[in-house]
């Protein structure tokens, strides 16, 4: 029974705190602001406790997900045993309908408010473990890594025709083109870290051996669905939710006897993840036997090519559910079992 609310708001070098009670959720609160670090962590616990919240069962706390920003409190706040709630931050704002003007103590309060109104929806936060978090940090330097290259190979594309004729131009190419070079090693380097990790601990290279025993699916990929799902304890096995994440899951778009649209995919999710699982999806339409009959029959039915490339995207992550609920690789078990 949540007897307290604690709305977070987060920002990179602190953050404000609003405990609302529940037969005062319309009063301004308890209000104070921490440092973002260990120590105000401690020192925002002391204040949780001296505002009356003793016991961890009656207390809901509850932030936005703002990255690493968010990241030590709201995994603190899960290792300590309390109930956090790490919502997205859009979800919020959607909720509070107009406002007019904002401070960060009214925005923590708001969430704290929102998380009374919601608390039937609540999903805890548990936090990643150090593999995890590990892989995490791995994963995004690669992503930035990877944008870096791309950036820097369509600078040497557009200096190429150019430095023949400009010896200034010449040693700059020279220049980027080494640079290039030391970004595709340090690339390789991270996808070795990646492996030799996940090698290393055995709930993670199950899941890992898993995912990529269908084709189509490699290091990154796996690595990026491991992550995402935090090694699929999160979503609850559930496809539609992972689908609706990656972007891939079509939405309808009608209303009462006028508009009837096609259904088509939201924009709200994470364009990298899906820019990664279009990747998969291209190679596993022509080498993966389930995913390039799939694409055949929707050929066969006069299916625009973008509508069989993002079908492939949500056949996959449904049967890659399945495999790793199963606990099967692919081709051990009949593939109409996972569709």
């Amino acid at each position: 029974m949540n007897n307290y609310f604690i709305g977070i708001d987060f920002a990179k070098k602190k953050f404000d705190a609003v405990i609302l009670s529940e037969c005062n959720l319309n009063e301004p609160g308890s209000h104070r602001t921490f440092e973002n670090s260990s120590k105000g962590y401690v020192t925002f616990l002391r204040w949780v406790k001296a505002n009356g919240v003793e016991d961890k069962d009656t207390a809901l706390f509850c932030g936005e997900n703002t990255g690493v920003y968010s990241k030590l409190v709201s995994d603190s706040l899960a290792r300590d045993g309390h109930m956090m709630w790490l919502e997205n931050p859009l979800q919020i704002k959607k909720s509070l309908g107009l406002r007019r003007g904002k401070n960060d103590r009214q925005d923590a309060h708001d969430i704290a408010e929102y998380a009374a109104r919601n608390r039937d929806k609540a999903r805890l936060h548990n936090a990643p473990t150090t593999e995890v978090e590990a892989l995490t940090f791995y994963y995004s330097e690669h992503r930035s890594l990877t944008q870096e290259k791309g950036n820097l190979q369509r600078i040497i594309k557009m200096q190429a025709p150019i430095a023949a004729a400009n010896p200034y131009l010449k040693a700059e190419l020279r220049k980027n083109k080494q640079l290039l070079e030391s970004l595709k090693q340090r690339c390789k380097e991270i996808v070795g870290r990646m492996k030799e990790l996940v090698a290393s601990i055995p709930e993670l290279k199950r899941t890992y051996d898993i995912l990529t025993s269908m084709k189509g699916i490699g290091v990154i990929n796996a690595v990026a669905l491991i992550i995402v799902t935090n090694n699929f304890t999160r979503f609850d096995h559930d496809a539609r939710r992972l689908c609706s994440y990656y972007g891939v899951a079509p939405f309808a778009f009608t209303s009462g006897s006028s508009i009837h649209g096609k259904p088509h995919v939201s924009h709200f999710a994470d364009s990298y993840l899906k820019s990664l699982i279009s990747e998969a999806a291209i190679t596993a339409i022509r080498f993966c036997p389930a995913i390039s009959a799939y694409a055949g029959r929707l050929r066969r039915r006069g299916k625009h090519p973008s509508i069989i490339q993002n079908n492939c995207k949500n056949k996959m992550l449904h049967i890659l559910v399945a495999m790793v609920k199963n606990g099967t690789k692919y081709g051990e078990q009949k593939i109409s079992a996972f569709a």
